[in-house]
């Protein structure tokens, strides 16, 4: 699993939804609002990507995703604001900073 690390506006979502494009991998997200806005950004970049897929709409063939903002991914799913996580990183080359 690659992580990207970032500050808000440091260009974690441009750069997830140019993965996206170049992989046609489709992000995961929390909600239709969400996925509109994706897919409005993506246009902005002039990134051609995958529709992305709400996570209570997941398929079971739906294989691969990229998450964007897992934060708010976990509070939809858990339906409360969840404080503390931990990451196994077996690989630090698959962590990516932005600043």
């Amino acid at each position: 699993m690659k992580f990207i690390l970032g500050a808000p506006g440091s260009g974690k979502t441009k750069e997830l939804l140019r993965m996206s494009a170049e992989n046609n991998v489709p992000v995961l997200c929390e909600s239709i609002q969400r996925k509109e806005r994706l897919l409005d950004r993506a246009l902005q970049y002039g990134f051609v990507i995958p529709v992305p897929i709400v996570f209570n709409e997941m398929q079971d063939d739906d294989r691969v995703v990229y998450v964007d903002d897992i934060d708010r991914l976990l509070t939809a799913i858990f339906h409360c604001k969840v404080d503390t996580v931990t990451l196994n990183i077996e690989h630090p080359e698959d962590v990516r900073t932005l600043k």
